[in-house]
């Protein structure tokens, strides 16, 4: 079954590099490789890396990550779309792990993989890490982390049939997270369940620091709260399991991290509590229509 691979990017031509070369090397015959530009500054910093491994480049003229997923994805030509990110390089054998599991049940909309930092990487706090080892299978009663757009494919026609991410979330969009479990949400409603494939391996580097951390756990908290805001409006018994579900495990993460004496982790779980409440009542107000978040 062939696929398309897609990476979206925004001005980060070093890490693309090592990135694509890894995608590249996990590819058969037959599929294609996308580069998706965020609106980079550099636009031509990054068409040499695409070009240097016979990327398709697409251009977005306008920033955000959803933006560039969906202008890739829809670029291209196969049934499987496989979704990475520019800090990302994946092992040789991810593409087939994820293309395998989705074949074995059509009513498989998604498949995740496992997420691990680089070797010698060791991060005060996971950024986009699955640890799992054991394969599982997901539906709309699933809450936690099911995985990531770092290591993801979903079928082509189920994203036609969504209208593919919402806009309005992840980097560089209005909500600025929660891209992923939203399109899991939807593919829920629509009846289709999802994976997780262990066997599916790549690795995030965990670049940030204690204060972009920060940033990003207030931008994980206003995401989650829009997230949530959506899903009362339209499956108002998977926002009540979302959102125990995420108060629990964010008062008992608090908890050790607090016993532990940890004060920069403990001080971004306490902003993505604290800030959930500011997300929700932002996007509450944003109409709905078709499952995405419509700007006036």
């Amino acid at each position: 079954m062939p696929v398309t691979v897609v990476v979206p990017t925004r001005d980060r031509p070093r890490q693309l590099a090592s990135c694509l070369e890894s995608v590249r090397a996990a590819l058969r015959p037959g599929d294609e490789l996308v580069v998706a530009d965020s609106a980079s500054l550099d636009a031509r910093a990054v068409a040499t890396v695409a070009s240097a491994v016979g990327a398709v480049l697409v251009r977005c003229e306008r920033p955000g990550v959803d933006r560039a997923r969906n202008a890739g994805w829809r670029s291209g030509r196969h049934p499987v779309v496989l979704f990475t990110d520019d800090d990302v390089v994946v092992d040789p054998g991810w593409r087939d792990a994820l293309v395998t599991r989705l074949a074995a049940d059509p009513h498989v909309a998604f498949v995740t993989g496992r997420v691990l930092p680089p070797e010698g990487e060791t991060p005060s706090r996971d950024v986009a890490i699955k640890r799992d080892d054991v394969p599982e299978r997901y539906d709309g009663a699933s809450v936690g982390n099911l995985g990531h757009g770092a290591s993801l494919a979903v079928r082509r026609d189920v994203l036609e049939q969504l209208g593919g991410w919402d806009e309005s979330l992840g980097t560089g969009g209005r909500f600025g997270s929660s891209p992923e479990h939203d399109l899991f949400d939807r593919c829920f409603a629509a009846g289709f369940a999802g994976c997780f494939e262990p066997a599916a391996v790549a690795y995030h580097s965990q670049w940030r620091g204690p204060r972009r951390l920060l940033l990003l756990d207030a931008r994980y908290g206003y995401g989650t709260g829009a997230r949530l805001a959506k899903l009362v409006r339209t499956d108002r018994r998977r926002a009540r399991i979302v959102a125990a579900d995420y108060l629990r495990g964010g008062v008992a993460e608090l908890r050790r991290e607090l016993r532990a004496r940890q004060g920069y982790p403990a001080l971004g779980t306490l902003l993505r509590l604290v800030v959930v409440p500011v997300g929700w009542l932002r996007a509450l107000v944003v109409p709905v229509r078709d499952g995405h978040f419509t700007m006036r």
